[in-house]
């Protein structure tokens, strides 16, 4: 299996006077180790962030608007996604990160993403693995330029990896690690099944995890109930779990709907967006969607993540092995995000988050 070549778009101090220790100072001397004892400073309160999953970066003015009012301090960029050809298993980019308009991104900090599929690790060489490390160490560097001064950048790989591929997997991470500067954080997202089971999954060599608290369903069911989230599917991995894990985590949650296209009792597309016009069940009227031709027989189901259910996914989700200076990373900002989930939302999101930790 061979890589194919990769275009990358341009983008003095004094002695203490000791005192007689008399029975008043002995007395205050006691007070304060006490109270240095028994006083646990408070975490700071859950920091919203965003993904920007979309192929160009371009933030309209409403979406500006919306991190302002949101608080959110760091925007998760994905800047490739990196999959197999279907015809000839090479290891290819077959999205990039086109950067069009950088307009207020100066307000957040910008944390890298790059998404690899994990067939990609099942044969993967140790010389593919130093080649594919060096191209996407260039792919980070497309944002160094939207990345403050002096900050404490992030690079996030996010890959659904198996007890098959971690060897392969940890080792790309630990070579990657090696290629980035030293104070660069080096996260990679952790689903559900991974939390549960680090036995058998295997914690990856990095500097922080993020919990994808999502995608908890079976999208390619068209019976299922909701499979971007689900209460009693999430419960199954969340309550039981070992009650500490060996990596800082990040929480990151659901803000997205989409619609499925069952064609011939197989999932045939998943469209993103709500497109309510639509009727849900099976197809009686040929018509388009964003581009795609349903026919009459295609069976449409549309999940989406309401106002209670991304409540319920917090109450739940931050009852987990949570970093103290946790970041809650909201999936993804589209066009209709800040309609969909306004401020207020978001806010009161973080609080249950807040509380839920302070419990623990």
């Amino acid at each position: 299996m061979n890589l194919k070549a990769w275009e990358l778009t341009p983008l003095s101090s004094q002695g203490s006077r000791r005192l007689p220790l008399t029975i008043p100072a002995a007395w205050l001397l006691a007070v304060a180790v006490l109270l240095t004892t028994c006083h646990h400073s408070s975490p700071p309160p859950v920091a919203p962030a965003f993904y920007c999953w979309q192929t160009t970066l371009a933030l309209s003015p409403t979406q500006r608007e919306y991190l302002d009012q949101t608080g959110a301090k760091k925007l998760y960029v994905k800047v490739a996604d990196i999959g197999l050809d279907p015809s000839t298993r090479d290891i290819i980019p077959y999205a990039q990160l086109q950067i069009e308009d950088t307009t207020g991104l100066s307000k957040v900090d910008i944390a890298g993403v790059v998404f690899i599929t994990n067939e990609v690790f099942y044969r993967i060489s140790p010389e593919q693995i130093d080649f594919l490390t060096d191209k996407i160490t260039a792919v980070f560097k497309q944002l160094a330029p939207l990345q403050q001064p002096g900050g404490r950048h992030e690079c996030q790989i996010d890959c659904d990896w198996t007890s098959n591929t971690r060897v392969a997997f940890f080792q790309f991470l630990k070579v990657l690690r090696s290629k980035i500067p030293p104070a660069t954080c080096l996260s990679a997202t952790i689903r559900l099944h991974q939390y549960k089971f680090p036995d058998r999954t295997g914690v990856p060599p990095v500097d922080r995890g993020m919990l994808m608290c999502y995608n908890t369903g079976d999208v390619e069911a068209s019976d299922a109930g909701n499979s971007i989230f689900e209460v009693e599917s999430a419960k199954k991995y969340i309550l039981g779990s070992a009650k500490s894990y060996p990596l800082l985590l990040d929480l990151a949650l659901a803000v997205f709907s989409w619609t499925l296209v069952y064609r011939g009792g197989e999932l045939w597309k998943i469209i993103p967006g709500k497109h309510e016009w639509l009727p849900q069940g099976i197809l009686a009227k040929a018509t388009f969607l964003e581009g795609h031709y349903l026919r009459p027989g295609d069976l449409l189901r549309r999940e989406t993540i309401s106002a209670d259910l991304l409540k319920k996914a917090a109450y739940l989700a931050a009852s987990t092995d949570l970093a103290d200076d946790v970041t809650l990373a909201f999936f993804s900002l589209e066009a209709t995000t800040p309609q969909d989930y306004p401020p207020s939302l978001i806010d009161e999101v973080c609080k249950i988050a807040d509380t839920i930790r302070e419990k623990k």
